[in-house]
């Protein structure tokens, strides 16, 4: 299967004629191969867009320009915020290590969900980094250990 470009392959209209749900892939970019922080946008892409729902991955533009393009932390906000106000649900990766410096923290990442869940989105996630913290239990609708049972509970939840 060719990787899903949520920008030029979009899903049918849903039954009821309205558009098909935007699900915002957010997770950990900095300071990982782009493969790797790619790769389960990717996945997870084909799997939603084949249950009828669109995706927007950060990752898109970064891959198109074969690695020669780095945007700029102001830019990665704002697209943030532009893509989180045209977004039905939020799918985040929180899969790392027990223990992580500070400087190596998902910041952009961890400013997503809050934008997220004070826009009212429902914030499903895997991986368990911060699961116990007020903050995180706080502002996340449901958590999962892996990315495939978050990917079946967003299909079931709000196709």
């Amino acid at each position: 299967m060719s990787p899903v470009d949520p920008i030029h392959e979009r899903p049918p209209r849903r039954a009821d004629g309205r558009p098909p749900r935007r699900v915002f892939l957010s997770g950990r970019i900095d300071g990982v191969e782009l493969a790797e922080a790619a790769g389960w946008r990717l996945h997870v892409a084909e799997r939603l867009h084949a249950a009828g729902f669109t995706t927007y991955d950060p990752t898109r533009v970064m891959r198109n320009a074969a690695g020669s393009y780095r945007p700029t932390p102001n830019e990665v906000f704002t697209n943030d915020r532009w893509n989180l106000a045209r977004a039905d649900v939020m799918l985040v990766n929180l899969t790392l290590p027990p223990m992580i410096a500070s400087r190596d923290a998902p910041f952009f990442t961890i400013g997503e969900m809050f934008l997220a869940h004070a826009a009212g989105l429902p914030i499903i996630v895997f991986g368990s980094c911060f699961e116990g913290r007020p903050g995180y239990e706080a502002i996340v609708t449901r958590s999962f250990p892996s990315e495939e049972p978050a990917i079946d509970y967003i299909i079931h939840t709000y196709a």
